[in-house]
């Protein structure tokens, strides 16, 4: 599950070693915070012509000083698709960092599909080798009640708000990128894109008309180059395709991502425009509507989104500055 969306929950845990742990109201085994050793795992394996695909995403470890055998290991997989190879790469995960660090090993599963966290479960209770993870998911994490309880641990609200939004849940969503507000900028922008990432394509648009315009185009940047936002390429791979059987393939598909991005940034300025008036409760006549749907030029676009935030009635949007 690479891009954004694994990458934003893997830093979860490397700022919050102790989450799966608190969430899932388990005692912290030991005292002490937990740090990523997987680069160091990747240098010994290559060192020793170990296989790379035996460890799992993320490994924290945390050892007491002064006592060897005293310590933890945390392994954390993000899992968006079923994967039924992980029945025996867990298991082989735990075995292998535990002889490595001989430390307890632990092993948390962020699962975004119930047929992952059903196979889980049900791995757990099977023939050996069985699995033994802790499974973080829409069931297991709640959402968060209140903004309030959200700014009391901004990742927990972050990582239900990435779960629940990626079923839809709007709402959800809207709290954890609130909970970032006092974080530092790039724990803001790394938490914020991924709970975009996390959202339906609707939802996504919806969420990212609400935010600030220069947030926006900070995020746009991110989700473009990481191919999370997937409007403006999928229009210009389409286009792409069609005018590359006039002009050739290399020219056509090139112009048509070009012409793609822009076309879908209209798209998602329109849209949040109105999704900005309709959330502020603001009366929407159908003349203004058609304006702002028919207009083409970006410019505009962009500074009536910005007046959306504050005019009474949508005609105020095309006033004169």
């Amino acid at each position: 599950m690479p891009g954004t969306l694994h990458q934003g929950v893997l830093s979860l845990f490397r700022d919050d070693p102790w989450l799966g742990f608190d969430l899932l109201q388990i005692d912290r085994p030991v005292i002490g915070t937990p740090v990523d050793r997987r680069g160091e795992i990747d240098r010994d394996a290559k060192q020793h012509l170990r296989i790379k695909s035996r460890y799992p995403d993320l490994v924290l470890v945390h050892q007491v000083e002064g006592q060897p055998a005293a310590g933890i290991v945390i392994c954390v997989e993000a899992q968006k698709d079923p994967n039924l190879r992980k029945r025996w790469r867990i298991p082989s995960y735990q075995a292998s960092l535990a002889e490595d660090y001989e430390l307890q090993t632990w092993v948390f599963v962020v699962s975004f599909s119930s047929r992952m966290s059903e196979a889980l479960k049900a791995w757990s209770l099977g023939s050996p080798p069985r699995v033994d993870a802790q499974v973080l998911d829409v069931d297991t994490v709640p959402r968060v009640a209140s903004l309030e309880q959200a700014l009391k641990r901004p990742t927990a609200a972050v990582l239900a708000a990435i779960l629940h939004g990626y079923e839809g849940d709007l709402e959800a969503a809207r709290l954890g990128v609130r909970a970032c507000r006092e974080l530092s900028e790039k724990q803001r922008r790394r938490y914020t894109a991924t709970i975009l990432a996390a959202l339906p394509e609707r939802e996504r648009e919806i969420l990212m008309g609400e935010l600030p315009v220069e947030e926006q185009d900070e995020l746009w940047e991110i989700e473009r180059e990481s191919g999370t936002y997937k409007v403006g390429l999928r229009a210009g791979l389409e286009r792409g395709r069609s005018e590359g059987l006039e002009r050739g393939r290399s020219e056509g598909l090139e112009r048509g991502r070009s012409e793609g991005l822009e076309r879908g940034r209209r798209v998602t300025l329109v849209e949040m425009i109105l999704a900005i008036l309709e959330v502020r409760g603001v009366p929407q006549d159908p003349a203004s509507e058609a304006r702002i749907r028919g207009c083409e030029e970006l410019p505009t676009l962009q500074t009536w989104a910005r007046r959306a935030r504050e005019v009474a009635r949508a005609s105020e949007l095309f006033d004169e500055a």
